[in-house]
Formats: C-alpha cells, sequence, structure tokens
C-alpha cells in the first residue's frame, strides 16, 4: 500500500512539474510575441512618419541564413559542362583560374569567380527549352522566367542555396537559330560556414533601409515585404555567400547585405 501511495505521489509531483514547465514556456512564446509585435508596430509608426506604409505583418522575423565561402570545384564545372556540350568533352586549363571544355556540340568556359559562358548547338527551340529546364533543375536554379517570341527566346533564373535565393547569381538562356547561349554564376554545393558571425535582423535591416532610402534616391512608397536571402561576393579564389535580406517596395526589390548594413537596389 505505502509503495503504491509513494509512486502515485511521485506522478503527481511528475505532473505538477510538467504543468509549471507548460506554462512557463507558454509565458516566454506570449512575451516573445508580443515584443516582436511591439517592434513592429513602433517600426511601421517611424515608416509613416517618413511617407512610407509598413504593415506590420510584412515585418519578418525569419532568421537569416549562414554565411560562409564557396570554394571553386572543377569536378562540379565539369558536371555542368557536360550537362550542357554532351558526351565526347575536351578540357584545358587556361591559366589565369580559366578552364574551358569543347564538344562537338559546343563550347564553355568557367571562372575562378564563378562566372561562366558556354554556346550550345541544338536542333530544336523545344530541346533549347528542355536543356535549360533541365539545368535549372540539377543546379538549383530557380524561379524561371521563359519569353518566347517568334522563333526565339530569352529565359532567366536565380540559383538558391539550402532553400536560400542568392539574389546576385543568375543564370541567362537565349535561343536563337540553332545556338543556346547561356551566362551567368555557377556555384558548386558545398559550404564552409563562417564562425561567429552576427547577421543583423529584419528590424535592423529595415531601419538600415529607412535610413538609406533617401541617399539612394528611392521613391518608395509602401514595403509589401521582405524575406531572407544571400548575396554572393566573388574573388580569385572562391565565392563568399553573404545573409541579406530582400526588402520588397511598390517600386522593386532592395538588398541589405547583413554584414556591413549596405543597402543595394536589385
Amino acid at each position: 500500500m505505502q509503495s503504491s501511495r509513494l509512486k502515485n505521489i511521485i506522478i503527481l509531483i511528475l505532473a505538477l512539474v510538467n504543468v509549471f514547465l507548460l506554462a512557463s514556456l507558454l509565458s516566454r512564446f506570449n512575451a516573445r510575441l508580443a515584443s516582436r509585435e511591439q517592434s513592429a508596430s513602433q517600426l511601421a509608426e517611424l515608416f509613416s512618419a517618413n511617407g512610407i506604409t509598413l504593415p506590420p505583418d510584412a515585418v519578418s522575423f525569419q532568421a537569416p541564413p549562414t554565411g560562409g565561402i564557396i570554394a571553386r570545384d572543377t569536378e562540379q564545372d565539369r558536371q555542368m559542362a557536360a550537362l550542357l556540350l554532351g558526351d565526347g568533352l575536351t578540357y584545358s586549363d587556361q591559366g589565369g583560374g580559366i578552364w574551358s571544355y569543347d564538344s562537338t556540340a559546343g563550347a564553355a568556359v568557367f571562372r575562378s569567380g564563378g562566372s561562366f559562358d558556354a554556346a550550345v548547338h541544338l536542333d530544336s527551340g523545344a530541346d533549347a527549352e528542355a536543356l535549360c529546364r533541365k539545368v535549372c533543375r540539377q543546379f538549383h536554379y530557380e524561379d524561371l522566367s521563359l519569353q518566347w517570341e517568334d522563333d526565339r527566346f530569352t529565359a532567366g533564373a536565380v540559383r538558391s542555396f539550402s532553400g536560400f535565393s542568392v539574389y546576385n547569381c543568375a543564370v541567362t538562356f537565349s535561343w536563337d537559330g540553332g545556338t543556346l547561349s547561356v551566362s551567368g554564376m555557377f556555384l558548386p554545393d558545398t559550404l564552409t560556414p563562417a564562425a561567429g558571425e552576427d547577421s543583423l535582423s529584419a528590424v535592423s535591416a529595415l531601419t538600415a533601409f529607412l535610413g538609406a532610402h533617401r541617399e539612394l534616391g528611392a521613391v518608395v512608397s509602401s514595403i509589401t515585404g521582405m524575406y531572407p536571402c544571400y548575396e554572393a561576393q566573388s574573388s580569385a579564389a572562391a565565392v563568399t555567400l553573404v545573409p541579406a535580406w530582400c526588402v520588397q517596395t511598390d517600386t522593386g526589390l532592395y538588398y541589405v547585405n547583413c554584414s556591413s548594413g549596405a543597402v543595394t537596389h536589385g
């Protein structure tokens, strides 16, 4: 009997502890939510005083991505070249961080800073469009925009890395008269994370944008949303991905670098 009563007491104590912990978590969650709502409301008032409408629900509280360094990977360059040019590739190191690939289907050039160009001979526009879509699927280019005009088309897509777009890392396609021209930035898939990195919150990014919009001569009357993304910074040795915020406005996109706080127009 005493053993059964002791078990019941222990169970009751554990249940009370769980209730206390749940209540504490709910209290912290509500306090965090109230703080976010207050920050968004105060920021909306600040923007309104500067003639810009900022709906409080347009302020994001998502964490920016982790930045880092992407080293060049000539094997992935070769994979991209093989997809574009098909079999029978020949490879040549041109020096100065430039690699070229050739086949009977065309040629491609890759540079150490991440840029590349290619020209591919294809039988039809349908084949060219299919190749564009395949490149985007395999190498993580998203939001493909393709426009046909007569027998020609132009297309563009933006590189995505770990689910975040790299806003200044794009690829463009142009089909005209049997040749598909491809140009843009090519990033390998392996990121070495940066250590000890502090990124701007959305509130800080919007504050930086507000301080810079007059300096940029930006005519903006409303903010429609925002989301975290990456900015690519190229050097001869590697490409650095820096966390950034995209601020969506009624007159275009603006990007706030989370490291420097610099604001650029998209």
